[in-house]
């Protein structure tokens, strides 16, 4: 009988080391965890302004070449507008 109230005593014990343990684990792995996270938002945050940064370049690019050919366009309506206007005044 000495042995069962021992291993019953001894089972408490056991059971507060257990759940002390785990409990130490569960905080370790839930910082461990936010780490993770905010180590991830920043690596994607730095995607995202990169690809932002990508999309002004291409976006000024495309905006140079729409304005030189519609002022080339716009020249060239200049030109004959005032080709014909002096085949009429001659």
């Amino acid at each position: 009988m000495a042995t069962l109230a021992r291993l019953q005593a001894r089972s408490t014990f056991v059971a507060q080391q257990y759940y002390f343990r785990n409990s130490v684990v569960d905080l370790f792995r839930k910082k461990e965890y936010d780490a993770a996270v905010k180590i991830q938002s920043w690596f994607r945050g730095c995607q995202v302004r990169a690809y932002i940064r990508n999309l002004h370049r291409i976006t000024t690019v495309i905006q140079k070449w729409w304005r030189s050919y519609s002022g080339r366009q716009e020249y060239q309506l200049i030109v004959k507008v005032n080709i014909k206007f002096m085949y009429v005044s001659i």
